[in-house]
């Protein structure tokens, strides 16, 4: 009886290993060396069976110096075009389950100052709020938004940064002059602004099933180990 409760334990612990993964990168954009003023910035890095979507800014935005960042000024008023947009695409065949995603961000004082992270995996015919932050005036804000709530993505999905309202972190109303930026994640080390998470198959994984294979043939030596004893 003991060795068949040394088995089981066993056998839940292989079960719940193949079943479980550790976060990892998706897509990360790293603006180290960025003048803040490029048309676009690629993705550095993807995991396998990804592909970047490129940082770019909406047509209601004109490009800005930010040092080690992507910026833009025109962000006064209220229009549908005043956006920064990256995301990623995943294979056929694959999903990706997402936990997190890094960014820093800075308004200068007379720049946009609440801004709201919308995703769509339909190109912004439909979008979803992720999550919302107020930006102190000329300090970089540095965020991890949590994104496990999200469903698995399979195809392209897009995230775009747009202000909600028209009010600075002056107090006073968004100026066109105001600039906000995008750059690197920093925590006391820099990490490029990313979504973190797992990219698996979309295919159940015949795993837990051949652990419990595994399982059922050890007990059933265990079985004969016992009639021999």
């Amino acid at each position: 009886m003991e060795m068949k409760k040394v088995i089981l334990g066993a056998c839940l612990t292989m079960l719940l290993a193949a079943g479980t993964a550790n976060a990892a990168l998706v897509a990360e954009w790293d603006l180290t060396g960025k003048t803040g003023a490029e048309v676009s910035d690629a993705a550095t890095q993807t995991a396998a069976n990804v592909s970047g979507v490129d940082l770019t800014r909406g047509s209601a935005l004109t490009a800005s110096s930010a040092s080690n960042g992507f910026g833009s000024t025109g962000w006064a008023g209220t229009n549908e075009n005043q956006y920064y947009q990256f995301g990623f695409t995943v294979a056929s065949g694959y999903q990706a389950s997402l936990s997190e995603l890094w960014i820093a961000t800075r308004s200068s004082s007379t720049g946009p100052g609440t801004m709201g992270v919308y995703g769509s995996s339909d190109n912004f015919a439909h979008e979803t709020l992720l999550a919302t932050f107020t930006q102190p005036s000329a300090i970089y804000l540095n965020s991890k938004i949590d994104l496990s709530g999200l469903a698995a993505i399979t195809g392209t999905y897009l995230v775009r940064l747009k202000e909600i309202g028209d009010t600075a972190p002056n107090g006073y109303a968004t100026a066109n002059t105001g600039t906000f930026r995008v750059a690197n994640y920093y925590d006391g080390t820099y990490t490029p602004t990313g979504f973190y998470g797992d990219v698996t198959s979309a295919t159940p994984t015949p795993l837990p099933a051949a652990a419990w294979l595994l399982g059922s043939g050890l007990l059933g030596l265990a079985g004969i180990k016992r009639r021999q004893g």
